[in-house]
């Protein structure tokens, strides 16, 4: 596939001794960056071109450490040049959750939820920023601008109330004092079931470079709303409760946390997956959609929600 691959990413598989014709490139994803996987026998590993978001490397290889050295499974980095966006990473193969079978997935979401308490009470590293206002709202202004106010004239009346009304939820889930470091795409297209490993090792993490320091409930609420797996409301109360049994924490307010971050983390779905389809011509992310408006609508019927609920029914349904 030689002939097809940029000059810069030829130099760095020179670099890194990997015959250009040995590769085979992966789907890419919602990002920009492009994965190409070894053809070569007992050789398993993937190339990481992430020339066009450079910074973003540079988090996922400090992040990954970090979590390494914290006993997380993410994937060994064997050659990096981290200036030119390039990396030489462990292939955790074809056993992302996303293409296991449901019948198999009691014990990776149980495990996986284990990972997330055992995550939740260790201490953030000081290189990560904190999950911020801005970074939330700027999140919510992708489902303004991109679904429903796209190519039309803001409703100023309706902007005033939407910021009135998140700016007043922000400030309840940012009161909650025990933050934690969030991976912020925990969902089943970056879990892998490491099967020969051990305890929560069987859990291999990927696409964590845009972790921060905020609500632990955050990849929780990824992980069981996530828009990619029909989870049913049974066994989303089922796991939620796993979450929660024995864990010493203010139920009651976590649970509040848990609906607002979820609330806000589906309509900014939202927004990304119109973005990708209009900007990026990436329409594959579409048919998520539906499901996404199934799980945004059960949320906002949330009593501390109603707000929300009624400004939705006014400017969307």
């Amino acid at each position: 596939m030689k002939n097809n691959l940029d000059a810069r990413l030829l130099k760095f598989l020179s670099n890194a001794k990997v015959p250009s014709t040995k590769l085979l490139a992966l789907e890419s994803d919602a990002s920009k960056r492009n994965y190409y996987r070894s053809k070569i026998k007992k050789k398993n590993f993937l190339i990481m071109d992430s020339s066009y978001e450079k910074n973003s490397l540079k988090s996922f290889v400090k992040i990954s450490d970090w979590l390494s050295k914290k006993g997380y499974s993410t994937p060994d980095i064997f050659y990096r040049e981290l200036s030119k966006g390039f990396c030489m990473i462990e292939d955790f193969g074809d056993s992302k959750f996303s293409t296991l079978k449901n019948k198999d997935m009691k014990e990776k979401y149980e495990l996986s939820i284990q990972l997330l308490r055992s995550l939740s009470k260790k201490k953030p590293p000081n290189f990560l920023n904190k999950y911020s206002k801005f970074i939330f709202k700027q999140e919510l202004n992708l489902f303004i601008d991109w679904y429903l106010f796209y190519n039309k004239n803001k409703a100023r009346k309706a902007i005033s109330l939407w910021n009135e009304i998140w700016d007043s939820l922000f400030c309840k889930v940012d009161n909650y004092n025990k933050k934690a470091v969030v991976l912020r795409d925990f969902h089943v297209d970056n879990l892998f079931w490491l099967r020969n490993r051990d305890g929560i090792k069987k859990i291999g993490l990927i696409d964590f470079q845009d972790a921060v320091i905020g609500h632990p409930c955050y990849d929780l609420v990824s992980l069981l709303q996530d828009v990619r797996v029909n989870i049913s409301d049974k066994e989303r109360c089922r796991l939620y409760n796993y979450y929660m049994y024995e864990n010493k924490i203010d139920h009651k307010l976590f649970e509040e946390s848990y609906f607002i971050f979820g609330t806000q983390r589906l309509i900014k779905i939202i927004g990304i997956f119109y973005r990708l389809k209009l900007l990026h011509k990436k329409e594959n992310y579409i048919k998520f959609i539906p499901r996404t408006w199934e799980l945004l609508k059960k949320n906002i019927n949330y009593p501390q929600l109603k707000d929300l609920n009624d400004w939705f029914n006014k400017y969307v349904f």
